[in-house]
C-alpha cells in the first residue's frame, strides 16, 4: 500500500463479494462429455463416460453450494472460480480463489459420498455403505497435502510476477455435500483448521479478515493486480476424450452413407466457389465414395483415402473430418 493511502486513506469501493471469473455451470468438459456421450453406441465406453458425467455434475453442484456462500458472504472480496495457472514448470488447478485486503485463500472444493474421519498422522478415511447397507472404509489422497501444493505455486507465481513476499495465504479445503460428516477429533491442528464445512465459509473467512495481528493491508489496486494476473495465467485444458476412452471407430455412431454424401457434396461446392476452383480438385466422386467407405476420424486415416496426400489433407482435412465426427 502506498504511503499516500496510508496516509490519507483510500476509498474503498469493493463492499461485497466481487466475482473477477464468475461461476457457470456451463462447464466446457462436461459439453465435451455430453456431446461424446451422444455419438457413442451402447456398451461399456458409454457406461464410463455416463458415470464420468455423473460425477463431474456432482462436483459441479458442490462448487455451487461454495458459490452460493461466497455470494452471500457479504465480505469486501474479490473471487475467482476454476483457474488453472499454468506457470513455469508448475501448475495448479483452483477451484475459487479469495483475494482479500488482509489475505488470499485458495477454497479446495470437495464434494465427496460418505463421512471423513482424520486419524492422528493426518490421514483421511471414507466410510461408505454398499448397495446392501453394510459400511466400508477406504483412504483417499489428502485434499490438505493438495491445496498447500496450490499455495506453494501461487506464492511463487506472486514473488516472481508483483514481487508481493509477505501476502498471507491461507488453504481451506471445503466439504460440500451437506449430508457428510466430518470426524476430526483426533486429527493435527493444522488439518483441523483448515478443513470446513461449506456453511462455515463466511465465519471461517471473516475471522481471517479480523485477526489483528495481521498487520497486511493491499489496496483495492494490488487486489485486481493479483486477480487479473490469474486470469491472465489461466490456461484451460481441452482433455483429448478419445484417447481417454480408448475409443475406435467402431464404437461411434455412423451417419448413413446418403447424409454423408449431402454433407460433403455440399462442402465440396461451397468450398470450391469460395476458392474459385472446380469441385473435383478438392475430391472427386470416386474420392468422396472411398472416403465414405473408410469413415476417417484422425488425419492419418483420411491419408489412406484415395487421392488425399498431406498438402490437400492440411488445406481441407479438419473440415473434412469435423463432417465424419457430426461436429
Amino acid at each position: 500500500m502506498s504511503i499516500f493511502n496510508k496516509l490519507f486513506g483510500q476509498k474503498r469501493t469493493v463492499l461485497s463479494p466481487t466475482f473477477v471469473k464468475d461461476f457457470s455451470k456451463d462447464n466446457n468438459q462436461l459439453s465435451a462429455l455430453t456431446e461424446l456421450l451422444n455419438k457413442i453406441v451402447d456398451g461399456e465406453k458409454k457406461d464410463s463416460i455416463e458415470r464420468d458425467i455423473k460425477f463431474l455434475k456432482y462436483g459441479l453442484d458442490g462448487e455451487n453450494n461454495v458459490y452460493f456462500e461466497l455470494k452471500n458472504s457479504f465480505l469486501p472480496i474479490l473471487c475467482l472460480h476454476d483457474v488453472r495457472v499454468s506457470y513455469e514448470d508448475y501448475v495448479a488447478q483452483l477451484d475459487f480463489v479469495v483475494i482479500s485486503s488482509k489475505f488470499i485463500c485458495i477454497l479446495e472444493t470437495k464434494k465427496l459420498s460418505g463421512n471423513i474421519s482424520i486419524d492422528q498422522d493426518g490421514n483421511f478415511i471414507r466410510t461408505m455403505k454398499n448397495r446392501f447397507g453394510k459400511e466400508y472404509k477406504e483412504g483417499i489422497y489428502s485434499p490438505i497435502t493438495q491445496n498447500k501444493r496450490h499455495v506453494d505455486i501461487l506464492k511463487h507465481v506472486l514473488s516472481k510476477e508483483l514481487k508481493i513476499n509477505n501476502m498471507p495465504i491461507l488453504s481451506l479445503v471445503v466439504m460440500a455435500n451437506p449430508k457428510t460428516i466430518i470426524k476430526k477429533y483426533k486429527c493435527p491442528a493444522e488439518i483441523e483448521k483448515s478443513l470446513i464445512k461449506y456453511d462455515q465459509i463466511k465465519a471461517t473467512l471473516e475471522k481471517y479478515q479480523n485477526v489483528k495481528a495481521n498487520q497486511y493491508d493491499l489496496s483495492e489496486k494490488d487486489m485486481f493486480d493479483i486477480a487479473n494476473l490469474l486470469v491472465r495465467l489461466n490456461t484451460p485444458i481441452a482433455m483429448d476424450l478419445e484417447a481417454k476412452y480408448q475409443l475406435s471407430n467402431g464404437e461411434y455412431q455412423k451417419k448413413d452413407d446418403e447424409q454423408l454424401r449431402e454433407e460433403l457434396t455440399s462442402y465440396r461446392l461451397q468450398t470450391s466457389r469460395a476458392e474459385n476452383i472446380k469441385a473435383y480438385y478438392i475430391f472427386n466422386n470416386a474420392e468422396m465414395e472411398d472416403m465414405i467407405a473408410k469413415y476417417p476420424r484422425k488425419e492419418e486415416e483420411l491419408l489412406e483415402v484415395k487421392g488425399f496426400g498431406k498438402v490437400k489433407v492440411e488445406k481441407y482435412g479438419e473440415e473434412i473430418l469435423n463432417i465424419f465426427k457430426g461436429q
